[in-house]
């Protein structure tokens, strides 16, 4: 039950109108994604940080793993980077809520691994994955929490991991 609840999450995310920029100051939670992933693309992990407000969470739900950006940021963003030092993403679509505070982002994120990271041992393969992440920002334009949503038996599939343990 709770799989048709999320495919029904993201379903409705992907009937929101295109992003738009309701914000007066200009700082909508779309612009905040989009900037978040140039800084994902340019490997900055600091500048990733450094969008967050002080009290900022990343949540990665096929991980079960939710905290503060402080430590889950540089400890997922960081050793993936490291793992996979070609990372890239492809941005396909933001949508933004009509206050500009949330925004949903449909993106693809590839690599080639070289380094055994997060139970993954190294076979030098390459994924594909497509993503879904969730973005809230306070009045500001900082973000405030980061959900992230994707098939973690695929890329295990992909990376050539066979078991679960």
């Amino acid at each position: 039950m709770r799989l048709h609840a999320l495919a029904a999450a993201v379903l409705l995310i992907f009937a929101l109108p295109p992003l738009t920029h309701a914000q007066s100051d200009g700082k909508t939670a779309g612009e905040a994604a989009r900037l978040f992933f140039e800084h994902y693309n340019d490997q900055n992990v600091p500048e990733m940080v450094a969008m967050f407000e002080s009290e900022g969470v990343v949540e990665y739900v096929p991980f079960a793993l939710s905290g503060p950006v402080e430590e889950i940021g540089p400890g997922s963003w960081g050793v993936l980077i490291d793992a996979f030092p070609d990372l890239r993403n492809q941005v396909h679509s933001i949508r933004e809520t009509a206050d500009g505070r949330v925004a949903y982002v449909d993106v693809n994120i590839q690599g080639r691994q070289t380094k055994d990271a997060f139970g993954v041992p190294n076979k030098g393969q390459t994924y594909d994955l497509r993503h879904m992440f969730v973005f809230n920002t306070n009045e500001q334009g900082k973000i405030i929490r980061v959900t992230s949503f994707w098939d973690n038996a695929d890329w295990y599939r992909q990376l050539g991991k066979t078991n679960l343990d």
